[in-house]
Order: C-alpha cells, then structure tokens, then sequence
C-alpha cells in the first residue's frame, strides 16, 4: 500500500489522465490480440489504483460524465481543459461551474 501511494498520484487530473489512457488504447498493426488484452488490463489496473477506498458506483457515474463534458471540448479549449485538470475536485458541480465561469 505504502509504494502504491508514493508511485501513484490520486488527484483529479491524474484519474482523468488515466481513464483517458484506458478508453483511447487501440490495437497496433503490430499488436497481438493478448497484447492488447494486456494493455487494456494495465491500463484498468491503473484507473483501479488511483481510486480512493471510499469509490461508488455513483462516484463512477459522476466522473464519466464529469469526463465526457471535458472530452467534448474542441481543440481551442486546450488551456481551459488543462486549467481543469489542476482543479482539486473533478466532479460535475464542479466542472458545470467551470463551464458558467468560462463562458
């Protein structure tokens, strides 16, 4: 538990870097499907580690969603989207209010 904590940074930003990981893995030309399968596999190893012991199912829903308003953001967002990822929280309420301010 103690090296998990040191190599593994749960704020916000970094539980959103990791489910991004996880959802954009493709399968390289050069790819075995079990290579693929292993990668996909790390990747979730990864979400799972970052979670905090008190994670719910509704915790997951509000982060999706938190995700797929961030994800949605063309390209001129970048530095607003980076902004985000420094938030303590990455919630809907949060990111809602981001959103209301920036606009």
């Amino acid at each position: 538990d103690k090296l998990l904590e040191v190599h593994m940074d749960k704020r916000p930003g970094t539980c959103f870097n990791a489910y991004d990981n996880l959802f954009s893995i493709q399968k390289r030309n050069n790819d075995s499907l079990p290579a693929l399968v292993a990668r996909v596999q790390a990747a979730m190893r990864d979400v799972i580690n970052l979670r905090p012991a008190s994670f719910t199912l509704a915790t997951l829903d509000d982060e999706l969603r938190a995700m797929a308003m961030i994800r949605a953001l063309p390209s001129e967002f970048d530095a607003f989207t980076s902004s985000l990822m420094l938030h303590d929280k990455l919630d809907v309420a949060s990111i809602t209010q981001a959103f209301l301010t920036e606009e």
